[in-house]
């Protein structure tokens, strides 16, 4: 994996997970694309800022958690709202068969080209919105992190999960105590989901404390 790429007509230059092997692609100038970003852009993609261009705490976090668990070999993975790509690429270091999943389309050129310069490769990429997304089938394990930054968000991650989890399957959604994840169980309700369990990693050299919530039928 070379130190600095293209992908997407952005420069990226390469940004480790954690103190393991793997690694991302990450905007060299992420402001940049903040400040290219017009007012019409703004407003005909709901408001979304370009969030896709950082590596954020839970989902290194949950990276590097995944890295060390036992082998995902052959498990149908979704990587939701992927951004640069560590979670989903750390399923896939892990054998999964990952489908990567974010509203912008910049976010899986990025992650495509980081996934295979590294030997990985990724199931699907699909850029989509999540509130609407196309026929994905279900996952046996669907990943998330820094999912739950807008509380109108909730809702929509709620009904996605419902219509893409298998029967047995879990959502693994990584939060580093954004107000949203209180709530998270009684969003999930509704669509006859619950929060089962909740593990709370180590906290990072930062002290951000992620803690990853399981979710099932």
């Amino acid at each position: 994996m070379k130190e600095r790429a293209e992908a997407a007509g952005i420069g990226l230059t390469r940004r480790p997970i954690g103190s393991s092997a793997l690694a991302v692609y990450v905007p060299e100038r992420p402001d940049d694309l903040l400040e290219a970003l017009t007012e019409e852009e703004f407003q005909a993609t709901d408001e979304r800022l370009p969030y896709f261009s950082t590596l954020w705490p839970a989902g290194e976090s949950l990276a590097l958690d995944l890295l060390d668990l036992p082998p995902l070999e052959g498990r149908r993975v979704l990587d939701l709202g992927c951004g640069v790509g560590a979670v989903g690429l750390a399923a896939l270091a892990r054998g999964a068969r990952v489908t990567f999943f974010d509203w912008e389309p910049r976010s899986l050129a990025i992650v495509r080209l980081a996934a295979e310069s590294q030997g990985l490769f990724g199931e699907a990429y699909v850029a989509a919105d999540w509130r609407d997304p196309p026929p994905l089938g279900t996952f046996e394990l669907v990943l998330g992190a820094d999912l739950l930054y807008e509380a109108r968000n909730l809702p929509a991650v709620a009904r996605f999960l419902a219509a893409h989890l298998a029967p047995d399957g879990e959502a693994w959604i990584a939060d580093p105590g954004r107000p949203g994840a209180e709530t998270l169980g009684s969003r999930l309700a509704p669509q006859g989901l619950e929060v089962v369990g909740i593990r709370e990693l180590t906290p990072r050299a930062d002290g951000i404390v992620v803690r990853i919530y399981r979710v099932a039928f």
